[in-house]
């Protein structure tokens, strides 16, 4: 008895190709750099915003701290704000602070030495107050996000 093997042209396979499993692969590995991109601008993001939750809470204590000393004439005293009220050039050092009322100097390097520790050693503020009103004042406070870049600044 003689067996007689046949090769049919169109068998199914039952496998993968090389090809194939290299295209998963780099499919793949497209998906992985997209997710690892997408949490590297998650955590910049998450970072900057920190850094501006922190640089609303510093300005809300220097408020505060203005709130707690105002003058006896119920108007915030003239330690607090900027030298030179036309200038909008904020204090970057706490050493230029003029002496003058203790707890207002002290009040205001405070919040400089702060602004610097939690924002960066460039952090700076500055408090203006309106001519015409004494009681409007604007808290300035300038800081750089990419401390490690230097790219840019931020303002708030």
């Amino acid at each position: 008895m003689k067996k007689v093997i046949s090769f049919p042209l169109f068998e199914r396979q039952t496998g993968s190709s090389l090809i194939e499993v290299l295209v998963s692969v780099f499919i793949l590995t497209l998906g992985l750099l997209g997710a690892a991109s997408m949490q590297i601008t998650s955590l910049r993001a998450a970072e900057s915003a920190f850094g501006r939750t922190q640089a609303a809470f510093l300005s809300h204590t220097i408020l505060d701290a203005m709130r707690a000393n105002m003058g006896s004439d119920g108007t915030v005293k003239t330690a607090y704000r900027s030298p030179g009220e036309a200038s909008t050039a904020p204090l970057c050092n706490p050493a230029t602070i003029a002496t003058g009322d203790s707890v207002a100097t002290e009040d205001l390097r405070s919040w400089i030495g702060n602004l610097q520790a939690n924002l960066g050693s460039d952090a700076c503020g500055g408090v203006h107050c309106d001519a015409t009103d004494p009681n409007l004042c604007t808290v300035t406070v300038i800081w750089d996000e990419h401390r490690e870049e230097s790219i840019s600044r931020s303002k708030l």
